[in-house]
């Protein structure tokens, strides 16, 4: 059976697929990045997947930061072609990325459930009020669906938390619109967005206790208004909850956002035990007041000792973008005195201000690790305060302008063993040069590429010739390509102990020498090759003339000299039709 070609030069098929650099690493402090100088979100594209991920700018590096450790962040926003879960290693280079049926992403973390590490998720529509409707997912490290689970009572998941328990449960906030009586912030009875705290049996998707703000709060306890809110469908949010944990007394700790608030709730019977910060704040600050002056804050957490709290404070909003600069808190709680102080301010010294949404992780080695929300940034500090690790993933100076953003970036260890096959693809580098692509979506083990090589498709495994061997360093690896290869070459990925992890499928590929025989010039411009059927076949075709290095190094030259001063495009392009008859590039795309 006889396959259609795709006849191109090497130059136009370069231009035009866009497709022909080597992988690219992270910018390294580069100013031209902060302002916007590679668009208003830097990708990085893949070409043996078509992965697209974001490039970061690594601001500042130190071996001091949690290099054992993934990051983990859902990047989204109006200059994001989608809303994708992503991992980087320690060096800035992707390790998995996958978007979710086109739904918004949020909260990705690594979590453990009956002695296994599971990836978790929230993934939904976030235009709903602020807060989203959703589910959340487990995924296991094969990146296949563990669990789905809702929130009960016929409510919707909120995005902000899904925390699971040592208990083998799921802290979740939820928000239910209710009609409550508004006489006391001047309006009748209208819709409010109530905050719940639900404990869920994953195993039964059965709510072992509920916890809801509107029976314990006042209208009045928080700082926003009501606006044109708590009239029609506008439900007005009050509260907002974003965050929930629970300690090793079975009481949970709360964050909500509007309150300036952290709230310690009795685990048996919903009681309020304490309130720090906001209107009702029941501590004296030991700290002149920078203790209990944390605003429209999240990710509050008890530290493990059980006496110090951590949040993420915010210090701003959109309607106070200047109140002061975002920071990690680190405060002690004395529950006998009621007093707090502070033990450590985390401040990133470019005084970023994060008007929402941001994250604080202590780190197993003691570091503290900052997301800042809206702004596509994040940084890592020793246990003292001091800046370690600063990086953006986005242009500076877009921020504030939710172009980029992440609800949360955090940090874990993860071991992922993706089902799928390596994937691999056959096109030309920066240089053309033919080179065959490869890479893993979400395979953290692998450490070596052998490139293997047969005459046959369905050769059995003992017939497949080692060709190559390349360290994996990266997302994306890349083999040169020789004319004295087999026809027939795949890939087989190996971990540490040369211990075979997955194969991919085989690609055909003949390089040939333009003007040998059985083959003549003319074909390159519109030829047929026959292929096995079935099969995956690329072909390319490399001219080898003597000259042909230099005449194409001269070319290039040429080319970028009248591309810049628009000079002999007559020359130009009558240069280019010759060499495009010497050099070209015949790909039998796959059936």
């Amino acid at each position: 059976m006889r396959s259609p070609c795709l006849v191109t030069s090497i130059f136009t098929f370069v231009t035009a697929a866009g497709l022909a650099l080597a992988e690219e690493a992270p910018f390294f402090h580069d100013y031209g990045y902060d302002r916007e100088a590679y668009g208003r979100h830097p990708l990085q594209v893949f070409r043996s997947t078509g992965t697209t991920a974001p490039r970061f700018n690594i601001l500042k590096s130190s071996p001091t930061c949690d290099n054992s450790l993934y990051t983990f962040l859902t990047p989204r926003g109006s200059a994001t072609s989608e809303p994708l879960a992503t991992i980087y290693d320690h060096d800035g280079h992707l390790v998995w990325a996958s978007g979710w049926n086109g739904q918004q992403l949020y909260n990705l973390l690594v979590q453990e459930y009956k002695g296994e590490k599971y990836l978790t998720f929230w993934a939904g529509d976030d235009t709903v009020g602020g807060h989203g409707a959703g589910v959340y997912y487990m995924l296991d490290r094969h990146y296949q669906t563990y669990k789905m689970i809702k929130a009960a009572n016929g409510l919707d998941g909120d995005l902000h938390d899904f925390t699971l328990t040592e208990a083998g449960t799921a802290l979740l906030v939820v928000y239910e619109a209710i009609q409550l009586d508004l006489s006391s912030v001047g309006k009748g009875v209208g819709p409010v967005w109530d905050c719940l705290i639900q404990e869920i049996d994953i195993e039964t998707g059965r709510a072992l206790f509920q916890w809801r703000a509107s029976e314990h709060y006042d209208l009045t306890d928080g700082y926003r208004g009501i606006g044109g809110e708590g009239e029609g469908d506008r439900a007005w949010d009050f509260f907002h909850m974003n965050s929930v944990d629970k300690d090793a007394a079975g009481n949970y700790l709360i964050s909500a956002r509007y309150t300036r608030s952290l709230t310690y709730i009795n685990g048996n019977n919903g009681d309020v035990i304490w309130i720090l910060g906001g209107k009702k704040n029941m501590f004296k600050d030991l700290s002149e007041g920078r203790a209990t002056d944390f605003a429209y804050q999240h990710d509050a957490r008890w530290d493990e000792d059980g006496t110090t709290i951590t949040v993420f404070d915010n210090a701003v909003d959109n309607e106070n973008p200047t109140w002061g600069d975002t920071r990690g808190l680190r405060l002690r709680i004395d529950q006998q005195a009621m007093t707090v102080a502070v033990v450590t301010e985390y401040v990133n010294p470019r005084k970023i201000r994060a008007i929402s949404q941001g994250s604080f992780q202590t780190l197993p080695n003691g570091n503290v690790l900052l997301g800042y929300g809206h702004l596509a940034a994040f940084s890592e500090f020793s246990s003292n305060g001091t800046l370690l690790c600063d990086v953006n993933y986005a242009p500076e100076s877009r921020f504030g302008t939710g172009d980029v953003q992440a609800y949360r970036v955090k940090k874990f260890a993860w071991h992922g063993w993706p089902l799928t096959k390596p994937e691999i693809l056959v096109a030309l580098d920066e240089l053309e040069n033919a080179k065959l692509f490869v890479s893993w979506n979400g395979a953290t083990e692998v450490v070596t590429w052998d490139l293997e090589g047969a005459t046959g498709a369905t050769m059995p495994d003992g017939e497949w010739e080692r060709l190559d061997i390349l360290e994996k360093r990266s997302f994306e690896s890349a083999f040169p390509l020789r004319h004295t290869y087999p026809r027939f070459l795949r890939v087989t990925a190996r971990d540490g102990n040369a211990g075979i992890l997955g194969t991919s499928e085989p690609v055909e590929v003949a390089i040939e020498v333009l003007g040998q025989p059985g083959l003549q010039d003319g074909q390159a411009d519109g030829s047929k090759s026959e292929v096995a059927s079935g099969s995956r076949s690329q072909v390319v075709l490399v001219d080898h003339h003597p000259l042909a290095t230099s005449l194409l190094s001269l070319w290039r030259l040429l080319e970028a000299v009248t591309g810049v001063f628009g000079l002999c495009q007559l020359c130009r392009s009558c240069c280019g039709h010759w060499m495009r008859k010497r050099m070209a590039m015949r790909i039998d795309l796959p059936r």
